[in-house]
C-alpha cells in the first residue's frame, strides 16, 4: 500500500524526534519515490561529530545503501530521479545540492518559521523542484520546544536569511 504524504511527514517527523532522544538537532527527512520509502535520516551532526550528517544526506546515504543491495549501483539513479523528499526543515545549501543531483522533483518542507537558509527555495523552483511549504504546527512546536531547551542552538537556526527564530 503506498505512503500518504501525510504518513511521508509523520515519519520526518520521526526522525526528528529520534535525533533529539540521541542528544542531535529535531530535523528529520524520508524519501519517497511511487508512494514507496526508499530512505530516511535525521540530522547527525552532534551524534557523529560529522558536518555532513544532515537529515537529507543521512537520507539519501540509507537509500543508496538500500538500493545499491536490491538494485545494484546502476539502480541508484532509476531510483531517485523524480523522487519527492519530504523534510521537516527547508533544506540548507549542502542539502539542496544533493537533492538538485539527483533530480528530486518535489521537496515538502514541515516548516519555514525556524530555520530558512537564503535563496535555497527560489534555487530549487528555477530548476524545476516543486517546494511545498505546510507551515505544520507539530513541527514548529516541536522545534520551539527543543530551541527553548536548547538555547545555544539558536544560532545555527537563525543563520540563512536571518529571519528571527520565533
Amino acid at each position: 500500500m503506498p505512503i500518504s504524504n501525510g504518513d511521508a511527514m509523520d515519519m520526518a517527523r520521526g526522525e526528528a524526534k529520534a535525533g533529539i532522544r540521541e542528544g542531535g538537532e529535531p530535523v528529520g527527512a524520508v524519501i519517497v519515490t511511487d508512494g514507496e520509502i526508499l530512505g530516511r535520516g535525521r540530522n547527525r551532526l552532534h551524534q557523529d561529530s560529522d558536518p555532513t550528517a544532515h537529515e537529507e544526506m543521512e537520507a539519501y546515504r540509507n537509500t543508496a545503501r538500500k538500493l545499491r543491495t536490491d538494485h545494484g549501483a546502476n539502480g541508484l539513479k532509476e531510483r531517485l530521479f523524480g523522487a519527492s523528499v519530504f523534510t521537516t526543515a527547508m533544506p540548507c545549501e549542502m542539502c539542496k545540492g544533493t537533492i538538485l543531483r539527483f533530480r528530486a522533483a518535489r521537496v515538502v518542507v514541515a516548516e519555514t518559521a525556524t530555520y530558512r537558509p537564503a535563496g535555497t527555495q527560489s534555487l530549487m523552483e528555477s530548476h524545476g523542484v516543486t517546494v511545498d511549504l505546510l507551515d505544520d504546527a507539530q513541527t514548529i512546536t516541536m522545534i520551539r520546544q527543543y530551541l527553548d531547551v536548547h538555547p545555544d542552538r539558536r544560532a545555527a537556526f537563525e543563520q540563512g536569511d536571518n529571519r528571527p527564530v520565533l
